[in-house]
């Protein structure tokens, strides 16, 4: 009996076993020249109008983002318009667009605009040692 239980619980525990399976990346290349792009950027405070963002159930407290025509402009895979739509009388709704920045995606950007500062601030580190150490000569 006990080698009968000990099956049902090995069979059982097997068939709960999740398996994980990784989803591969394909196409995976460095980010370059991310910093010409995040300065393109330019971030603003705003809030969105009372009126709107009661019908579209948005917050109209002040928020900080970017203008999305603009961050369109400077970086467009992380802009997308999303319609949203809100009632216009009984049994009736309109839509209206959002255009919405992807801020989990502006992430990457950053970190490699970062990098490439650093480069750029070890490359100066070197210019400058060069340069004291020829004025000492």
């Amino acid at each position: 009996m006990k080698r009968a239980i000990s099956f049902v619980v090995l069979l059982i525990a097997a068939s709960l076993k999740i398996s994980a399976q990784e989803v591969v990346q394909n196409n995976v290349t460095p980010v370059e020249n991310a910093l010409s792009q995040v300065t393109k950027l330019q971030p603003v405070s705003f809030n969105y109008d009372k009126a709107w963002a009661n019908k579209l159930k948005l917050s109209a407290k002040p928020q900080y983002g970017f203008v999305g025509a603009d961050a369109k402009t400077a970086v467009p895979e992380i802009v997308s318009v999303q319609a949203k739509d809100y009632p216009a009388g009984k049994n009736a709704f309109k839509s209206a667009t959002i255009t919405k920045v992807d801020y989990e995606s502006l992430v990457p950007l950053l970190v490699a605009s970062i990098k490439e500062q650093q480069q750029q601030i070890e490359e100066l580190k070197r210019e400058l040692r060069t340069l004291k150490t020829q004025n000492t000569k």
